[in-house]
């Protein structure tokens, strides 16, 4: 009887640990079945709708009345954190629109972000030359991340890549 107390305080103890960074509030909105590229190819078609991305900061910048964060897209680990852009492909980016005032200095590039949000719709914008769709993300929830480590595996430091 005490082994399989010790079985469910175990079992227990690990389930609370894999949970998200997310609230439940904020999960139970969000429709995981709409990731960037489904909503990247028809954004008018799940506007309003709420989904759960995440990815690397490439760039903010504060507008009159909003903060739009541009984001390259990866997956989402187990608890919900973004992976690094070398774990992951990228299926695009995405604009966070906040509309309210988030400090670029702390919402830097290279920084990782999770966003529950709602789907606005779209903007077309250039990445060097090339005409881009950008979704648009109006976030209920937003949970920022510090860049993950480099790792050289069977690299010494002093040789690793700037």
């Amino acid at each position: 009887m005490r082994w399989l107390a010790f079985l469910f305080i175990l079992f227990s103890t690990v389930l609370a640990g894999c949970g998200s960074v997310m609230s439940e509030v904020a999960l139970k909105k969000v429709d995981r079945g709409l990731t960037l590229d489904i909503v990247r190819a028809k954004p008018d078609a799940y506007a309003g709708r709420n989904v759960l991305w995440g990815g690397i900061i490439v760039a903010s910048e504060n507008m009159e009345d909003s903060t739009e964060i541009e984001v390259l897209e990866t997956e989402l680990f187990y608890d919900d954190t973004p992976q690094s852009e070398s774990q992951s492909l990228s299926k695009g980016r995405f604009i966070i629109k906040a509309e309210k005032f988030l400090d670029t200095a702390v919402f830097k590039p290279a920084k990782r972000v999770t966003v529950a949000g709602v789907v606005k719709g779209a903007q077309t914008r250039k990445i060097g030359k090339m005409d881009y769709i950008y979704p648009i993300v109006m976030p209920m929830e937003l949970k920022l991340f510090d860049p993950q480590p480099k790792i050289y595996i069977g690299v010494t430091p002093m040789f690793a890549p700037y």
